[in-house]
C-alpha cells in the first residue's frame, strides 16, 4: 500500500516589476511631485523626456541636444527655478571618437594610455560644457556615466583587467568622471551603468550590432538604410528583446529615488526590531544551545543591512518579548562579532505590551512616529503598533524582501555621511542615559549637572565644511522648525549670496558630544527660520542659541530683532521658543528689542570651538 504524501502549499506572492526592483516603493507615503526637468544629452536621451512625461508621476521635461562642442545657451529654455533638476548625459562618442581606440595595436600599450589620458581631457572639457547651468544657476545635476561593453571584443580568454579591453578602458573613464563630479556642487552620479546591468544589458545596449563606442539603445533605425539588400532583413525587434520603454522607467525611477533622498521625503529615521524570527530564525530562548540557530541566508542579510543603516546614521532600537537575561547570553553565541547590543541606541526586552516599550523608545529619542519603521514577524504584533501609531510603518510577513527594503528604498538613504551622521546611535545612546538621569533629578540639579557647552559659527556659503550638516538638519527636521520650510542648495546658496546669514551651532555635554545640532537663518535683523535637534530638546540650548544671535546681530548695528513662526503639523515643540525669549507678537510676527540682553542660562557656557 502507498500512502500519498502532499506538499506543503507554498506561499504566493507577486513578483518584482523590474520597474521598482532597484527603488522599492514600500516605505513611500507621501507622492513625488516635480515641476520639470532638463535633459542634456546626445541622440541616445532625445526619447527620454516623453518617456519620463509619461510616466505615472512624470512631469514635463525639455530636451537639449548635445554633441561633440556645443555651447548652451546663457539660461535654460525656461526659468532656472522652474527646474526640479536637470540629466546630464555626455555621449561616449565624443570622449573615444571613431578609430581612435580599434586601429591601436595590440602590443602598443603606451598608445592606450595616452589615449585614455586624451579622452579623459575630453571629458573635463565637455563636462564643463554641459554644467554651465549647473554652474551659473545651481541647477541639481544628476550626470549618466557611460554604459560598459557587455563583452571583452578581443575574447573571452583575453585580459579583463587591461586597456586594450575596452570594457576596462570604459571603467577607467567612469572613474574620472566621478572624480570631475566632485568639483560641482550640488551634482551627483547617475549610475546609468549599474542601473542597465541590474535591469539587463542585453535588452538596451546596442554593442551586439553597433561599435562600442557609440553607446546607445538598440532601436530599429538602421532598417530605414538597409531596405535595398539582396536580401531582407528583419526589424532589430525581431532579433532581439528590446525593452527600451520599460529600461526609461526604472531610470525614471532611479531619478525620482534621488531626488526623494536628496530632499529627505518621508526620511526613516529609526528602525526597530524584534528579535526571534526577525534578528535571527525561530526562538532562541527555547533552545539550549544559541549556536544551534541558523543564521546563514536572510538572517545575515538583515544584521549586514543593519551595519550600513547605522553607518549612513539611521538609528536602531530593539523591541522584543523576551527575558533580557537569556538574550543578553545568548546575544554573543548567535550574533558573534557581526552585531552588537550596543550597536541599538535602545533596547526593550521584557514581557511588556510592545506598544508601551516603542512608545518609551520614542519618547526617549524624542522621534515622530512618521519617521520609525517597525519590523516583526508577528501580525498581531503589527497590527497592534500599527493602531497605536498610525504614521509608523510597519513590515515583516516576507523576509526575503526585507534586505532589500531596508537598504535600496529612497527613505533610508542619505545623499552623504556627516561625522554626526556615523555617530549618531552612540550620541543617541548617551542620550537615552541623560533621559534616564533626568527623571531621579529635579530640572534644575539636572542641567547644572550636565557641564554644557555651546559653541555658534557663521557659514559663508556652500562652500563651508559645515553647509552639507546645516542642509540635511534643515530638511529633516519637523518638530524643532519654527517654518517647516525645505530647501534645496541652489536656494539657500542664492539666499546667502543676497545677503542672508546662516548660523549653526554645537552642543557638548559630559554625556557626549552632539556635533551641528541647529540652524538660524537670519536676514536682516530678522530669523527666518530656526532648526534643532530633538537631542538637545530640554537643555535650554534653543535660549543659548538665540541670545548669540542677538549678540552677533547687534554687534552689526542692529537694535531690533524680528522672528518668522509658522505653525505647521508637527512643530508644536517650538511654537513657544521666542516668547520664552522675550519677543513680542505684533501684527502676526514675534519682535523684540536687543536690549536689554538675553541672557545665556546659567547651565550653558559658550565657547568659541567644540
Amino acid at each position: 500500500m502507498f500512502r500519498l504524501f502532499r506538499a506543503k502549499p507554498q506561499a504566493v506572492a507577486p513578483k518584482i516589476h523590474d520597474r521598482v526592483f532597484r527603488c522599492p516603493q514600500d516605505l513611500v507615503v507621501t507622492p513625488t511631485q516635480l515641476k520639470r526637468i532638463i535633459v542634456i544629452g546626445s541622440c541616445l536621451a532625445s526619447g527620454w523626456p516623453a518617456a519620463f512625461k509619461s510616466a505615472e508621476n512624470g512631469c514635463p521635461a525639455d530636451f537639449l541636444l548635445f554633441n561633440n562642442f556645443t555651447q548652451l545657451p546663457e539660461r535654460p529654455p525656461q526659468p532656472p527655478e522652474d527646474y526640479d533638476f536637470q540629466v546630464v548625459q555626455l555621449p561616449i562618442r565624443a570622449v573615444v571618437p571613431d578609430n581612435a581606440y580599434f586601429r591601436l595595436g595590440y602590443e602598443d600599450l603606451p598608445a592606450y594610455e595616452a589615449l585614455l589620458a586624451d579622452s579623459q581631457q575630453r571629458i573635463s572639457q565637455f563636462l564643463a560644457a554641459a554644467m554651465r547651468w549647473n554652474t551659473d544657476h545651481g541647477i541639481l545635476s544628476f550626470v549618466c556615466n557611460f554604459m560598459v561593453p557587455q563583452q571583452n571584443p578581443l575574447g573571452r580568454l583575453l585580459p579583463r583587467y587591461d586597456l586594450r579591453n575596452f570594457g576596462y578602458f570604459t571603467e577607467k573613464l567612469n572613474e574620472f568622471l566621478a572624480g570631475e563630479l566632485r568639483k560641482y556642487r550640488n551634482t551627483h552620479l547617475l549610475d546609468m551603468d549599474q542601473l542597465v546591468s541590474t535591469y539587463g544589458r542585453r535588452y538596451f545596449q546596442d554593442d551586439p550590432v553597433c561599435q562600442l563606442n557609440h553607446g546607445a539603445a538598440l532601436s530599429n533605425a538602421d532598417l530605414a538604410h538597409d531596405k535595398e539588400r539582396l536580401e531582407p532583413v528583419p526589424q532589430m525587434t525581431g532579433l532581439y528583446s528590446i525593452r527600451n520603454y520599460e529600461y526609461l522607467m526604472t531610470l525614471w525611477n532611479e531619478l525620482i529615488a534621488m531626488y526623494r533622498t536628496i530632499r529627505q521625503v518621508d526620511m526613516v529615521k529609526l528602525v526597530i526590531m524584534d528579535i526571534d524570527d526577525t534578528l535571527w530564525r525561530g526562538v532562541a530562548a527555547e533552545k539550549a544551545d544559541g549556536a544551534d540557530t541558523e543564521m546563514a541566508g536572510w538572517p545575515l542579510g538583515i544584521v549586514e543591512a543593519l551595519g550600513y543603516l547605522r553607518r549612513r546614521g539611521v538609528l536602531l532600537a530593539i523591541a522584543s518579548k523576551n527575558d533580557e537575561g537569556r538574550i543578553r547570553q545568548l546575544w554573543g553565541e548567535i550574533m558573534g562579532a557581526r552585531i552588537s547590543l550596543d550597536d541599538f541606541a535602545s533596547s526593550k526586552v521584557n514581557w511588556r505590551p510592545k506598544v508601551e516599550n516603542i512608545q518609551e523608545i520614542l519618547r526617549e529619542m524624542n522621534l515622530l512616529p512618521r519617521n520609525v519603521l517597525f519590523v516583526d514577524d508577528n501580525p498581531v504584533e503589527r497590527a497592534s503598533v500599527q493602531a497605536a501609531f498610525p504614521e509608523i510603518r510597519v513590515m515583516g510577513s516576507n523576509p526575503y524582501l526585507w534586505r532589500r527594503i531596508l537598504l535600496w528604498s529612497a527613505e533610508t538613504q542619505v545623499a552623504g555621511v556627516t561625522a554626526e551622521s556615523a555617530a549618531r546611535s552612540d550620541m543617541m545612546r548617551a542620550q537615552v542615559e541623560r533621559e534616564t538621569q533626568r527623571q531621579q533629578m529635579s530640572r534644575e540639579d539636572f542641567l547644572a549637572s550636565l557641564s554644557l557647552q555651546f559653541a555658534m559659527q557663521e557659514l559663508d556659503g556652500p562652500k563651508h565644511a559645515g553647509f552639507p550638516r546645516a542642509l540635511e538638519l534643515i530638511n529633516k527636521t519637523n518638530q524643532f522648525n519654527t517654518t517647516g520650510k525645505r530647501w534645496t542648495e541652489r536656494e539657500l546658496g542664492a539666499a546667502l549670496a543676497e545677503g542672508a546669514r546662516l548660523f549653526s551651532f554645537s552642543v557638548k555635554d559630559r554625556f557626549t558630544a552632539y556635533g551641528t545640532v541647529g540652524v538660524l537663518v537670519v536676514q536682516d535683523a530678522r530669523i527666518e527660520q530656526f532648526v534643532m535637534s530633538c537631542r538637545v530638546a530640554g537643555m535650554d540650548v534653543e535660549s543659548a542659541a538665540i541670545a548669540e544671535v542677538l549678540r552677533r546681530l547687534g554687534g552689526h548695528g542692529a537694535t531690533r530683532c524680528s522672528a518668522v513662526l509658522v505653525e505647521t503639523e508637527l512643530n508644536l515643540l517650538c511654537r513657544e521658543v521666542y516668547k520664552n525669549c522675550g519677543f513680542n507678537l505684533q501684527d502676526g510676527r514675534w519682535e523684540r528689542e536687543l536690549e536689554p540682553a538675553l541672557p545665556i542660562p546659567a547651565h550653558i557656557e559658550v565657547v568659541k570651538k567644540l
